[in-house]
């Protein structure tokens, strides 16, 4: 069972968002403008909020890549299964 703790899903997206606006050389304003978020949802995952699957969704779109990857749920599918892996060579 692959368990995802809420802290490290606020810190994954936190994390991608953070990159995806460097890369972009945009502000938080303005990812959220082009998100069709609004910036309390920013200011409040900032407060150990996550946001509703429907905003996730469009920040996933506008990162063109699932809300799997956005809150970094497939590394952690990607390290349990290394760690299976391991287990299974013994």
């Amino acid at each position: 069972m692959i368990i995802i703790k809420r802290e490290e899903i606020i810190a994954n997206l936190i994390s991608n968002i953070n990159f995806a606006c460097k890369e972009r050389n945009m502000s938080i304003n303005e990812f959220c403008r082009q998100c069709n978020v609004h910036k309390s949802v920013m200011d409040n995952l900032k407060r150990n909020c996550i946001p509703a699957v429907d905003k996730l969704a469009n920040i996933a779109i506008f990162l063109n890549i699932s809300v799997d990857e956005l809150i970094g749920l497939t590394e952690q599918v990607r390290r349990n299964c290394a760690i299976i892996a391991q287990f299974e060579e013994k």
